[in-house]
Parts: structure tokens; C-alpha cells; sequence
């Protein structure tokens, strides 16, 4: 275009430099046309183009306008002046036009209006930037460069004073320096007039443009990390536009309607559950951020045209080296351009990253809430299909792909567009012969999408068994406690091994198919070079000589055609990886979600709850049915008590209230806000404080009143914070008691209309039940009195105070009616209370009166006697038999008169009386001021900071196995040392070839041989590459493998004082992230590591092979390079390997640098230059490395918050907080991102830099080349092959950075999962074995034993001394906080003695190995923890009984006739956590375990708890009877469970307070336990 504007303009007078400058041995000006034309149009038509920019800016700006003294305001002045300035010379320029002047030039006045018209447009949208707060613009400041630098020529002319008009040179200059200062005032930011900047807040929208490119903006944290290890207070806040709440709502408006499409479509035709119909994700993710995408694809479209840019410079240069004639100011200007050319490539290409990492940030960020939020929505048959595991890894693994692959996604229409241009480029070239390459280039498609297709098969099941292992792991760590008690460790490490190994065989195939693509991407490049140059010269001897400049611009191309080549293979595994995680994710949110509450009607009527007819289902369908007819009214504040056996669907029937379950018919009506209380408390990782208020403001006056109700005012007490106290994860700082009153605080705190209660008085002791029920649950006093209760309950003594009761039967109601009606109906009922009564009197029965509940017993006997007298007396007569078989055995065991002392044990349950894990080391203390008391349970996650130690490598390189790392290592330097000697064959050859056609002797024979050996180091060179590939493959494998199985192996065997300081997030992220990392990206980063720094080392050996003055700046520029890389210790940053093998290579070098040209003259002018840069570069590593470090450990809360939500999801929904939690979850991904960005502008920050080294470095080739033509030693072929492998140098050094950094970040995965290696573990001391009948009889003598739970904690027992003879039953109790359970956990070790010693049948337990003492106790857990697998496997994990065995177990546990019931028997899978079974047949299932291990000894957490009344009644016949010759341990909860003990060890403050009979003990009125028996009204 310009040059026809030029022609019109100036006619025949069109040519831009002055007549015969090619010759000129100055540098030649530029004609009057070319500036007023060209020069003039080229600033006034990039602002217009340009200007669009602007104006969406300022239409988007939400700014304040700039304040007045910013220096916007001299930018108006200066433009206003230049504006005065031009118009002084247009008016001139018209005045010599009418007076006809003879120096008056039209040329002038278009210049000068174009210029015009340019400055008016600046005018105005600086101005607009002024009032709508725009800080800094690009265009302008681009605009105001363009204007300087077309401006120099004109300068230069008026300067020279030649011919010149002196009052148009005077306005010019003026106009000149004011464009300058323009120009430097556009380098400084603006500030908006409430432009307070935190001292958190990111400077980057503050910062002006050229800061911008350059990341200047993030130095400050440079210097920062240098000067110390950075902590998360140091960085920045988010920027506003990148935080989750202003990205979310887009995003959810985008796949809103795909999610509904996909329900609709199902909801039509049931069978289209084909997975291509799921809901796309891609697509909203497309339509949210189409400009940025947009955006991205400019800047790549801009460097990828400019790549070709630097081959014909190129090919400029060879024929300035060959003909000597051209002028010295040709080859500098060459040379300058290839500078400028890769400087502009590389500000664009950063800033193209730059946009695709934020790009992939924000969608991790919409991702992640977009998960959070379904997954609290999954209805209960989605939620059964996905595990714990399986969701955990779609936000750690599946969302991080999608992430990683925003970096790449250009790639798909770039690199066959720079593929074409590279052809095209080369067709001019060489011709026809191109084609031979190309066909070698198409071949490999297919090939390579075959290999796809295997690896994207590979990736799905590699996933499949990812999510099983995690799910297995998760499991494991939730149960830790148990598996250790069990003695269960090895089975599980074993079932985990063995998905491992299936996970591992898969990554082995993937690394072989992972070589093949290497091995084709390796050889392309190579091949199509040979075969090319080949044809060429065979297809016509004669004319088609391959000469330096044929040959190398050739070349040029080829490299950059390698690039796109060679990504290829991994944006096709990298598409691979994130098709199947985008497969994943679509089926994820194609999942069915819970029925909107709207099938539940809220209506203002007199009904609290009210269903007719309901039926309702787990699953969709009917089959799946657990409640049918189900109809009831509830009025506003009535209280209904549920009751029913274990199995009868109480539980189910709230969950129905709570919309959780499927309702298939009837409807549902609750008026009014709903709390919950669920069985199993759910406890979040917060204080004690924030579990109550749950989200709700804190009512100081309320708050109390409900801590009193709910009997936690003692327990606050014992906490070492009070109400401050930190708890951990699911509440392992709480006894079961404490945890089911918090969780009851929660709901009567909430102070909703609807209370539903699921059984929650069962896991405390009786007194404080009674206490409850009286001050929160009862009509007359509790303060829920004016709320609608619905309880379901075992207690039967609760029932006559209720409105209604309900009793469930096989998921029906049998019976419905007020306490009294049900008695005279004599059904169900009658039968229910029968079972309790014997209950009552068989636990409680002595001749002093009936305990606790007399009263209430009086008054069922005398309701029974008014509806059937004979059932009173039968049941009497029944009672007072239990009454005097108990007196006779507490008579007799007090003439024997053993005086025996005793202590026992409380296994990980959850008793009531359960120390708090942290409460007991305030016990004895004096009481602190409560500033010093420790809040924190949950330690902060360790953040290793400085360099990854030399030992990480060290001890990864030992997993792959020092031979294998020593093999691929010299492979790959053989491979380099190939590839340089191809290339410096190639340049002989070119030079020789010119040689030869110009003697014109041209042999056919020798062009052959030629061929031959090029094509011969060639294929050595891509096939050392494949087989390093294969052998590192290998090794990775094995490291996988090895670090895998020491993390497991030592998690299994740490001590459970590591698990209650360590939540489960953050082993789950070593066993997650952290593993995925050194299975899949660590070996990728190590293999494009170690082929970067061979490709920039025989890039420079070329480049000193041809000039070897170029030597002295590759000296300096090789020291900046390792201080970028590290500081103190070079070696420490690369894997030590890599290092041993750089001085191989450089004796390699030495041997190829002999012939040394001698050259005059130094390229010493660039050391200055380099010296700042030594000071700039040093930062970047410690900076870089801590970020990673620091996002690491952020994204553990992450993970944890979310699997905390899963568990408490139905709580969740029931309080209907679900927002909040999202918003919890948004905040913390924030958190991690501010953490996460800062790293990645790291990595831009000194990239930047990095390029200018590698900028230099084609400067000082082109440079070198240029000044030293003329000596003897340079040949054209040198030349092209110095330059062309400089300019590959950029992109090289660019790489090389980052896999350098990707490396370090990725060995912090290492690092990481070594820190969990190598904590204490346990039982270390005792490797003794006990005979293999042990123990024989059960006796247990406790000598002076005192214990603390962890060093530096006070005692929990102190000098506890008792006796209990071989199959003696003893009662353990105390008050909360007494120490029963620490004398459990002594027992079975998980705590080790600080004193004295334990001993079972004479041997010292503290002497036997781990293993041998807990497999040959026993115990009951009262928390039932099963495990996802078959019945079987739970019962019998290490196949040591056979199924007769099993089924006798059963039987005696009264487990058999449900195991028949079941459609596979003992092959029935029980889900994640036992969720399919109700707790009391849980509880069942722990007692089958310990019936099958059947011991000596039997230690029994009131298991109880859980169960209806007939079935406790079965338990406590099984126990007696099948453990009569047993030692029997039990920790009771209620006083009546051990009142037929034969003694009872009464246990205060850690020591023994008494231990006798039971009628002993209550003989004596100054006792504890008569105290105690009292206050639970026993007397």
C-alpha cells in the first residue's frame, strides 16, 4: 500500500532512499518522498488500526479519572503543543503554496496532515484515558516509539544542514523533542485519584506498559525472595479480575444451559445416556473467555510470521559474507534486524504466555467451584457410583490437565501453519525435492495418532486405577486408628500394592509408547533434511549445488519446522490426557442431582411435617424401595419420638424429610426452617466455637445458654482452650460424646422451627442424656420447647414424655399414637417394651432398687398392669430372678475376697469419658491464663524453604538406579555429539560443493558418499534418543514404584499422634499430586530437560567452531546463564548426573575446538551490557522455588475443606448453607492462586530476560561474523551454520529455562513425599516375639505405669497400678477425662509408656513386636469402621479363617440371617465407609471380628450404643457365653452396663481411685463411685 501511496504522491520521484545507496560506503539517507510519505503514514495508521484497543479499554474501565499531577497531564500539554507546532507548519507549508515559493514541496504538506490527523487521534483518547482512569496504554505508548523512530531519518536530515529550509528544520525539531518526551513520559504509570494502592495489592495494573512487557512490575518480589525465603504474608493479594466471585457467574450462565440441555434430553429418552450427550464443558469454557482466547491466537499469529523473518535475514547475511564488495553498514544493519526481530518475537511470545496462564488459572478457578458446587448436589445414586477418591482426583488431576492445557491449545492450528510456511519457504528453495520431506511428515500422522489413541486408552484405565487407589488410601487414613488396633496394617498396604502395581504396569506402557512418539519426532526433522538435500542434489548434479546459502537458510527453516514437529508429540499426549479428563469431568456433571426441595411444599399451614402416602427410595428405581406407606401429620412444636430395631429405615425416614432421599410417590410438606442432628456427628476442622455457630453470628447470651443445655460446660473446661480449641479432622480431638453434643449445640444454636435428631443421645453417658433430654429435647423444660422435634431414639424412658410416637418396621409404620394409646394397643409396641424391661433388669438389676430409670421402670410395670397383668408378673418374675443371680455373684466374688487391682482400656471409640487427644495435658496443670493455652491441633504443613536439597536428587536418581541414569546419560551425549558432527559435516560439504562447481569437476560418486555419511550420523543421532528414551522410561518407572511403596509403607507404621496432627488432605495430596507428579511429569521434565541443555550446548560449540571470538561473550553469557540458574552451588540445581556429564561434554568440546581460526579484533563491547544483567538475573530460582513451595501446601486446605464437605454434605444441605461452603471453597482456591500466579510471572519475569541473553547471542554470532569477513578461517558455511544455529538458541535457552524451573517444581514432589518418608514410626524398640500360644490365660498386671500422648504433654496416667486375674470381667469408669481410654490406648500401644510397664501372662508388652500384641487382643471399637470391599474381607482380612468359621462368627453375632439376605453373601460389597449398611449392623460386624479372633483377651467400648434394645439383649448373652473363659475389659459409658462386673476399676485424674466389687464400692458413701452413681441416680 505504501508504495503506491508513495507513487500518487510523489510520481515518478517514488523511491524511498536516495539514488545508488546499495554501494554506499555510508549510511544513505532516506529520500524526502519516502519520509513524508512512508515515514509519516506508518504512526497515523497504527493509531487508527489500533485505536479500537483503546476504546474497549475505556468502555470497560470501571476507574476513578487520573489525578491531576500524574503525568498524563504534561502528556495533554505536550500534545496540545505539538499540535500548535504542526499547525505552525501546515499553515506554513500553505503560505509558501500560495506565494508560490520555489522550496514549496506538496510531499510536505500530506506528511505533515497525515502527522496531523495522527496527533488529534492521540489527543482525544489520551484525554478520554485521563477521565476514565485508564493508568497505561500500549497503543499510545507504541504509537508515540513509532513516531520517534520514523522520525530519526528526518531528524538526521535537517541535522546535516545540508540544503535545508532553517524555519521548518526549527518547528520540526521542537516537534521532535516534544515526541520524545511524550515517549518517556509514556514509560511512567498513571495513578486514579482513589488510587489507593494496599501494601498488598499487585502492582501489575499499576504499572506502566513498558513494565508491563518487561515484567519489571514483579522484581520487587525478586529481590524480595533472594534476600529471604518468601512466606505467604510476603505476596501479593489476587488480582480483583482474577478472583472466583467475579468469574463464576459467566462461567455458570455458560454451562447452565448446557447441563440442562443434557437433563431434558434424559429426562425425554431415559436410553440416551449415551457419554457423547454429556454435557460439554469445553464449549462455556470457550464462550466465557473468547477474547483472551482471541488475544492469545494474535500474539501467536504475530511471532509465528515472524520466525520467518530471521531466514531471510539470513540469507542476506551468507551473500554478504560471500561477496566481499558489499559495504560494512549492510551486514551491521543485518545484523541489528536479526537482534530486533527475535527482541520483538520474544516480547510478544511472553506476553502470549503470559495471557494463556492467567487463562488457565481462572479456569482451574471456575472448574474447581463448578465441581465443589455439584458435588454437594450429587443425589444419593450419583454420589454411590463416585467415591471420595474419584472426585478428589477430578479437581487435583482432571481439572490440572485442562489447566496445563490452555499453554498448548494455539498449537493446534500453529504448528501446522508454521509447518506449511516452513514447506512454502522451502519450495522456493529447493523445489520439487521439498516433497520427499513432506510425504515423510504426513506419514507420521497417522502413526502418531495411533500411538494417541493407545496412549489416551492408557491414560482412562491409568485413572480408573488412580481413583481406586486414592479411594483405598482415603479409606485407610480414615481408619487408621482401627487398622492398627486390628493389627490390620499389612492387609491394607497389600490391597493398596496391588491396584498400585496394576497402575504401574499401565505407566510402563505408557512410557514405551511415550518413546515411540519420541523416536518419530526425532527422526522427522532429521529425515526430511536428508531426504530433501538428497533429491536435490541427485535430481540435477549440474545446476542444483548445495551452496552456504542453499544449505543454511535450508537449514533455518528445518529448525523451525523441528519445533512445531517435535511439540507435536507432546500436545498430542498432553490432548490425549486432557480428552480423557474432559471425558471425566462431562460425566461428572452429567450426573443426576438431588430432586430440587421443590417436591417438598413449604405451605403456612397449622402441619409441621406432614407426608401421605409417601414411598421413597436410595436409588431411582422401585426395586430400590427402603420406605413405603408411609403417612403422618406433625403439628407445629409437638415432639414425636421414631423408634424401631436396627435396619427399619429410622435413619432413612429424615433423610426423607430432607428431600435426601428419592420420593417415588405420596407427597411431602415441611413448613418451616430445618436443623439436623445427624447419628454420626460430623465435625468440621474449626474451633470448638465456629462448629457451634455454624456461619452464624455470635449471640454471646444465646451461645451460653446453649453450651449449658447441652452439658458442655465441663468439657470446655478440660479443652486447652476452652471453646477456642482447634479440632481436627472429623473431630479426633473429641470423645464420641463431646462430638455428638456439639453437633447438637450446632443445631439448637441454628434456632430453626423443624429439629430433627437422629438418636442422639445414644453415644452419651445416661445422666448427661437425662440432662439433655430435660434442658433441650423435653415439652415442659427443654429449650426447644416451642419446636417441632422429631426423634429417633433407643432409650425407651424418653418415650412417654413425647406427643407421638412412631414405630418402624421393615420400612413401614406399624404403629402410630401417644405413649399410652401404643400400651393399650398391645402390638409392636408391647413387644418392644418387653425386650427393654428384661434389658433394664439384667444390666441394672441389685436388691437395692432399680437405678437410674426406677421411676420410669415403676411406671411402664404399672402401665402394663392396667392393659395385661400377666405379662406384668411373667416380666417380674423374670426381673427379680436377674436381681438375685446378680446379688449371689457379687456376694461371692466379695467372700473370695480378691483384692485386685486393675486398669483397662477405651480402644480409639469415641466413649464419652474419652480424653480429648489434647485435653488430658491440662488435667494437673495449674490453671494458664488462657493467651497461653495452645488453640492449634492441626499443625501448619511444613514448607521446606531454600534449595532442594542435593540429597532429593540424589535419592531420586538412586530410585532409577545410578546404572540406568549413567546409561542415559552418556546415550544422550553421544546423541549431541552426532548431531554437531552432521551439522559441521553439512557446512564442509556446502563450502567444498561451491569449491568444486566453480572448478566445474562435479562427481556423482562423491556426492553419494557425502549423502551417506550425513544421512548415517543422522539416524545414529535419532535412534541414541529413542533408546535413552526407552532406558530412562524404565528407570522412572522403577522410581515410581519404589517412592510409592516407602511412603506407604512408612504412613502404615507412623504413630497415631502424626495422624491427629496431620489431616488427611495433606497425606491424600502426597499420595495424590505428589505421586501423579513423579509418575507423569517428572520424567517428562527430566527427558526435555537433559535434551535442552545438550541442544544449547552444541549450539554454542557450533557457534565458537566458526567464530571463535564469539567465545569471550558465550563466557560471560554461560556464567549469567548458571547464576540465573542458581546462585550459590551450580551443581545443586541441575540433577547431579546432568552435571558430571557437562564435563564429559566439556572435554568433548575441547577436542572439537582445536582448530582454532585465529581471528583479530573482541566482541568485548558486550561484557557491560552482560555485567547488568549479572546483577539482575540471580533472583529467580529461590523465588520461583519457594512459590511452588508455598502453592503446594496452599492447595492442601483445598482438598481437605472438600472432602470435609463430601462427609458433612447432607448437613450441609439440611442447614441449607450450601452457598456458604461455596463461597468457603471459592476463598480458599483464591488463596491458592494468589500463591500460584506470582509463579508463574516468575517464570515470565525471567524468561524475558533470558531471551535478551539469547538475543545477544544471535547479535554477537551475526556480529562476529560481520567484523571478522575477511579472515582467512571464516567461510560462508561457517557463517550459516554459527547464525542458524543462534537464532535456534532463543527458543532453545527459553525451553531450557523452563524445563529447568519445571524440574525443580516437580522435585519438590519428591522432596514432599521424602518428608513423609522419614517421620518416627512406631514399635521400632520391640522386635521381641512372645511363645505362639500367648497369651494363655489372660492375666494382666499393671505396675507403676504412666503414660503421656505425646512428648512435651503432661501425664495422662500417672503411676496406675492394678491386678485382673485370667478370665476376670472388669468395669472401667470414671468421669470424663479420668483416663480410661489412655489406658486402652497404653494397652494396645498406640500411645508408649512413660513409665512402669504393663504385662500380660509375666511378658512385658513393651518388649513384643507390634504386630504379635495387637493380633493377639482383642477389641470392640464403639466407632463400627468398615472398609469399601467384600463382607468377607472386612470380617477376615488376611483369609485366616475359613467360611465355616465365618458363618459361626455371624451367627453367634446374629449377623446370619441378614448375610443370607444378601444377594451375594459374604461377597457382598460394602461401599466407602460401610455406607450401605445402618451403624448397629456395623457394630454387629465388629463384633463378628472379634468373636472369629476370639483371644484371651477382650477389651469392649461399650459397643452397644448403636443397637436396639433385643439385639444389646443378644450382644450381651453372645458376650457372656462366648468369652466366659476370657479376660473382658469394659469401658462403660453407662453405669448399669457393668453393674454385673465382677469388680470395677474407678479410675480419677489419671490415677486409681478405687477398685473393688460394685456393692462394695456403693457401700461406701465417701467413694467416687458412689458419688458417681448417684449423680447418674443408680441409688
Amino acid at each position: 500500500m505504501l508504495p503506491l501511496v508513495r507513487e500518487l504522491v510523489c510520481g515518478s520521484d517514488n523511491e524511498l532512499f536516495e539514488g545508488g545507496w546499495r554501494n554506499s560506503t555510508n549510511i544513505p539517507q532516506v529520500s524526502n518522498c519516502g519520509q513524508h510519505t512512508d515515514f509519516s503514514s506508518i504512526p497515523t495508521i497504527f493509531i487508527a488500526i489500533f485505536s479500537t484497543i483503546v476504546f474497549y479499554q475505556l468502555y470497560e474501565s470501571r476507574n476513578a479519572h487520573l489525578r491531576s499531577y500524574s503525568p498524563i497531564s504534561l502528556r495533554i500539554i505536550f500534545c496540545c503543543l505539538l499540535l500548535i507546532d504542526l499547525t505552525a507548519t501546515v499553515i506554513y507549508d500553505f503560505s509558501l503554496r500560495f506565494t508560490n515559493s520555489s522550496i514549496y514541496d506538496p510531499i510536505h504538506l500530506y506528511g505533515d496532515i497525515v502527522q496531523y490527523a495522527g496527533f488529534s487521534l492521540v489527543l482525544v483518547l489520551t484525554i478520554a484515558c485521563r477521565n476514565r482512569g485508564i493508568t497505561t496504554s500500549g497503543v499510545i505508548t507504541l504509537y508515540w516509539l513509532l513516531v520517534v523512530v520514523c522520525g530519526v531519518p528526518e531528524l538526521r536530515y535537517y541535522l546535516s544542514g545540508y540544503n535545508v529550509d532553517p524555519y521548518r528544520a526549527a518547528l520540526y525539531i521542537v516537534s521532535f523533542i516534544f515526541s520524545s518526551l511524550e515517549l518517556f513520559l509514556c514509560c511512567f504509570a498513571d495513578t486514579t485519584s482513589n488510587g489507593y494502592i494496599g501494601k498488598n495489592s499487585c502492582p501489575e495494573y499499576t504499572a506502566s506498559f513498558l513494565n508491563q512487557l518487561t515484567f519489571e512490575w514483579f522484581s520487587g518480589l525478586a529481590y524480595l525472595g533472594n534476600k529471604k525465603s518468601l512466606e505467604k504474608e510476603d505476596l501479593w493479594d489476587l488480582n480483583e479480575r482474577d478472583k472466583a466471585k467475579n468469574l463464576i457467574p459467566s462461567f455458570m450462565q455458560n454451562l447452565k444451559p448446557e447441563v440442562e440441555r443434557h437433563r431434558k434430553m434424559i429426562k425425554k429418552n431415559p436410553e440416551a445416556i449415551d457419554p457423547k450427550f454429556h454435557p460439554s464443558i469445553l464449549f462455556p469454557i470457550f464462550k466465557t473467555y473468547k477474547f483472551t482466547l482471541l488475544a492469545g491466537g494474535c500474539y501467536k499469529l504475530m511471532f509465528d510470521l515472524l520466525q520467518f523473518v530471521a531466514p531471510e535475514l539470513l540469507r542476506q547475511l551468507i551473500s554478504f559474507i560471500e561477496d566481499k564488495n558489499q559495504p560494512m553498514w549492510i551486514g551491521v544493519s543485518i545484523a541489528l534486524l536479526m537482534f530486533l526481530s527475535s527482541l520483538i518475537q520474544s516480547m510478544i511470545l511472553h506476553q502470549y504466555f503470559h495471557e494463556m496462564f492467567r487463562l488457565g488459572m481462572n479456569i482451574r478457578s471456575v472448574l474447581t467451584s463448578a465441581v465443589y458446587s455439584k458435588t454437594l448436589n450429587l443425589s444419593n445414586e450419583a454420589r454411590k457410583g463416585k467415591t471420595t477418591g474419584a472426585i478428589v482426583n477430578l479437581m487435583s488431576v482432571d481439572i490440572q490437565r485442562i489447566q496445563d492445557m490452555t499453554t498448548f491449545i494455539m498449537l493446534f492450528w500453529s504448528a501446522p501453519l508454521q509447518i506449511l510456511l516452513s514447506l512454502y519457504f522451502l519450495w522456493k528453495l529447493l523445489g520439487a525435492s521439498v516433497l520427499a520431506g513432506f510425504i515423510i511428515l504426513i506419514l507420521l500422522i497417522p502413526f502418531n495418532s495411533w500411538i494417541s489413541v493407545k496412549m489416551r486408552n492408557c491414560q482412562m484405565e491409568q485413572m480408573k486405577y488412580k481413583d481406586e487407589r486414592i479411594k483405598m488410601m482415603s479409606e485407610t487414613l480414615n481408619g487408621m486408628k482401627v487398622l492398627k488396633l486390628y493389627s490390620w496394617e499389612k492387609s491394607m498396604e497389600k490391597m493398596i500394592l496391588d491396584v498400585r502395581e496394576k497402575e504401574i504396569r499401565v505407566l510402563k506402557k505408557l512410557s514405551y509408547l511415550n518413546a515411540a512418539t519420541t523416536l518419530s519426532w526425532a527422526c522427522a526433522p532429521f529425515l526430511v533434511a536428508v531426504l530433501t538435500f538428497g533429491l536435490y542434489v541427485l535430481w540435477d548434479p549440474e545446476n542444483n549445488i548445495l551452496t552456504p546459502q542453499i544449505t543454511f537458510v535450508a537449514l533455518a527453516l528445518f529448525n523451525i519446522l523441528r519445533f512445531p514437529l517435535a511439540v507435536f508429540a507432546m500436545v498430542f499426549s498432553q490432548a490425549v490426557q486432557c480428552a480423557a479428563s474432559n471425558t471425566r469431568l462431562r460425566e461428572f456433571f452429567a450426573a443426576e442431582e438431588m430432586a430440587p426441595q421443590s417436591s417438598i411444599a413449604y405451605g403456612g399451614t397449622e402441619s409441621a411435617v406432614k407426608i401421605d402416602d409417601g414411598a421413597f427410595a436410595w436409588g431411582p428405581k422401585e426395586e430400590d424401595k427402603s420406605l413405603h406407606n408411609i403417612s403422618f401429620d406433625i403439628k407445629r412444636g409437638q415432639l414425636v419420638a421414631v423408634i424401631g430395631r436396627v435396619g427399619s429405615g429410622k435413619s432413612s425416614l429424615l433423610h426423607a424429610l430432607l428431600g435426601e432421599m428419592n420420593k417415588l410417590s405420596g407427597s411431602v410438606q415441611v413448613n418451616g426452617s430445618v436443623a439436623y442432628v445427624p447419628q454420626q456427628a460430623w465435625i468440621q476442622n474449626l474451633s470448638l466455637r465456629n462448629n457451634i455457630l455454624f456461619n452464624k453470628t455470635y449471640d454471646e447470651k444465646l451461645y451460653r445458654k446453649v453450651i449449658e443445655s447441652c452439658a458442655l460446660v465441663q468439657d470446655l473446661e478440660s479443652l486447652p482452650a476452652e471453646d477456642r480449641t482447634e479440632i481436627g479432622e472429623k473431630g479426633i480431638n473429641l470423645s464420641g460424646g463431646q462430638k455428638q453434643r456439639v453437633s447438637l449445640a450446632r443445631a439448637v444454636y441454628q434456632n430453626s422451627e423443624i429439629v430433627l435428631l437422629d438418636d442422639p443421645l445414644s453415644a452419651v453417658d445416661s445422666h448427661v442424656g437425662k440432662h439433655i433430654f430435660e434442658n433441650v429435647i423435653s415439652s415442659a423444660t427443654g429449650c426447644l420447647a416451642t419446636k417441632t422435634r422429631i426423634l429417633v431414639t433407643h432409650g425407651l424412658t424418653y418415650l412417654k414424655h413425647c406427643d407421638k410416637v412412631i414405630v418402624l418396621k421393615d420400612g413401614t409404620i406399624s404403629e402410630m399414637g401417644t405413649y399410652q394409646e401404643l400400651m393399650n394397643s398391645n402390638g409392636a409396641f408391647a413387644e418392644f417394651l418387653e425386650e427393654f424391661l428384661l434389658e433394664e433388669s439384667k444390666h441394672r438389676g441389685r436388691s437395692i432398687s432399680f437405678g437410674e430409670d426406677s421411676k420410669e421402670v415403676d411406671e411402664i410395670l404399672h402401665d402394663l398392669d392396667q392393659v395385661s397383668p400377666s405379662i406384668r408378673q411373667r416380666i417380674q418374675s423374670q426381673m427379680s430372678q436377674e436381681i438375685d443371680r446378680v446379688d449371689e455373684k457379687n456376694a461371692e466374688i466379695v467372700s473370695n475376697g480378691h483384692q485386685r487391682n486393675e486398669s483397662a482400656h477405651s480402644p480409639a471409640g469415641k466413649s464419652d469419658e474419652k480424653e480429648a487427644l489434647l485435653g488430658p495435658k491440662t488435667k494437673e496443670k495449674t490453671p494458664e491464663p488462657p493467651k497461653q493455652a495452645k488453640t492449634q491441633l492441626i499443625e501448619r504443613e511444613a514448607v521446606e524453604t531454600g534449595k532442594v536439597k542435593f540429597e532429593i536428587y540424589m535419592s531420586y536418581f538412586r530410585a532409577i538406579g545410578m546404572l540406568i541414569a549413567l546409561v542415559f546419560f552418556l546415550v544422550y551425549v553421544a546423541s549431541s555429539v552426532l548431531g554437531v558432527f552432521s551439522n559441521l559435516y553439512l557446512a564442509r560439504w556446502s563450502d567444498d560443493a561451491k569449491r568444486i562447481a566453480l572448478a566445474g569437476n562435479v562427481s556423482a560418486r562423491e556426492t553419494y558418499v557425502r549423502l551417506g555419511v550425513y544421512a548415517m550420523l543422522g539416524m545414529g543421532q535419532a535412534i541414541s534418543v529413542c533408546m535413552a528414551s526407552v532406558i530412562m522410561a524404565l528407570g522412572m518407572v522403577r522410581a515410581s514404584r519404589l517412592l510409592h511403596g516407602g511412603l506407604l509403607h512408612n504412613m502404615m507404621r507412623s504413630p497415631m499422634a502424626f495422624f491427629d496432627v496431620t489431616p488427611l488432605g495433606r497425606i491424600l495430596n502426597r499420595f495424590g499430586k505428589d505421586i501423579e507428579a513423579v509418575d507423569q511429569t517428572l520424567p517428562h521434565s527430566i527427558r526435555a530437560m537433559v535434551m535442552t541443555i545438550f541442544n544449547v550446548i552444541s549450539t554454542v560449540v557450533v557457534i565458537i567452531w566458526a567464530t571463535p571470538w564469539a567465545g569471550i561473550a558465550f563466557f560471560v553469557l554461560g556464567l549469567i546463564y548458571f547464576v540465573v540458574l542458581d546462585v550459590d552451588v551450580i551443581d545443586s540445581r541441575l540433577p547431579a548426573c546432568i552435571m558430571t556429564f557437562v564435563g564429559a561434554i566439556v572435554q568433548a568440546v575441547t577436542i572439537f575446538a582445536v582448530p582454532i581460526y585465529a581471528t583479530p579484533g573482541s566482541l568485548l563491547i558486550i561484557v557491560p551490557t552482560l555485567y547488568g544483567y549479572l546483577r539482575l538475573l540471580r533472583f529467580y530460582v529461590s523465588t520461583s522455588r519457594q512459590l511452588k513451595r508455598l502453592e503446594s501446601a496452599s492447595r492442601s486446605p483445598i482438598y481437605s475443606h472438600f472432602q470435609e464437605s463430601i462427609q458433612g454434605a447432607s448437613s450441609i444441605r439440611a442447614y441449607g448453607v450450601v452457598d456458604k461452603f461455596v463461597k468457603e471453597s471459592q476463598h480458599k482456591v483464591d488463596e491458592n492462586l494468589a500463591t500460584y500466579y506470582p509463579s508463574i510471572v516468575a517464570n515470565r519475569w525471567l524468561a524475558v530476560r533470558l531471551e535478551m541473553v539469547g538475543n545477544l547471542i544471535v547479535l554477537s554470532a551475526a556480529g562476529a561474523a560481520v567484523y571478522f569477513r575477511d579472515s582467512p578461517g571464516l567461510s560462508a558455511g561457517l557463517v550459516g551454520l554459527s547464525v542458524s544455529y543462534a537464532l535456534n538458541i532463543t527458543q532453545t535457552l527459553n525451553w531450557a529455562v523452563r524445563m529447568t524451573s519445571e524440574l525443580e517444581t516437580n522435585i519438590v514432589a519428591v522432596e514432599r513425599i521424602k518428608e513423609y518418608t522419614i517421620t518416627p514410626t512406631e514399635g521400632n524398640n520391640s522386635l521381641e516375639l512372645a511363645a505362639p500360644t500367648w497369651p494363655e490365660k489372660g492375666d494382666i498386671l499393671i505396675k507403676n505405669f504412666s503414660v503421656r500422648y505425646r512428648p512435651g504433654l503432661e501425664l495422662v496416667l500417672h503411676e496406675v497400678s492394678a491386678h485382673v486375674a485370667p478370665s476376670e470381667k472388669v468395669g472401667i469408669v470414671g468421669r470424663t477425662g479420668a483416663g480410661k481410654s489412655s489406658l486402652t490406648l497404653a494397652l494396645f500401644r498406640i500411645i508408649e509408656a512413660d513409665g512402669g510397664c504393663i504385662e500380660i501372662d509375666g511378658v512385658n508388652i513393651a518388649d513384643l513386636q507390634l504386630e504379635q500384641l495387637r493380633s493377639r487382643l482383642t477389641i470392640v471399637p464403639q466407632d463400627p469402621v468398615l472398609f469399601s470391599g467384600t463382607l468377607r474381607m472386612n470380617l477376615d482380612p488376611f483369609d485366616a479363617f475359613n467360611d465355616d468359621q465365618i458363618w459361626e462368627a455371624l451367627r453367634n453375632a446374629h449377623l446370619e440371617s441378614f448375610v443370607n439376605s444378601l444377594q451375594h453373601g459374604l461377597s457382598h460389597k460394602i461401599s466407602e465407609g460401610g455406607e450401605n449398611l445402618s451403624v448397629g449392623q456395623r457394630q454387629l460386624i465388629c463384633l463378628a471380628r472379634a468373636l472369629l479372633r476370639k483371644t484371651k483377651v477382650l477389651v469392649l467400648d461399650e459397643a452397644a450404643a448403636a443397637v436396639d434394645v433385643e439385639t444389646d439383649s443378644l450382644l450381651q448373652k453372645t458376650i457372656r457365653e462366648q468369652f466366659k473363659e476370657c479376660t473382658v475389659l469394659t469401658i462403660a459409658h453407662r453405669l448399669n452396663t457393668v453393674m454385673d462386673s465382677d469388680r470395677l476399676l474407678v479410675l480419677d485424674k489419671g490415677r486409681v481411685a478405687e477398685f473393688d466389687t460394685p456393692k462394695r464400692l456403693l457401700a461406701n458413701p465417701d467413694g467416687i463411685f458412689y458419688s458417681m452413681a448417684k449423680d447418674a441416680n443408680v441409688l
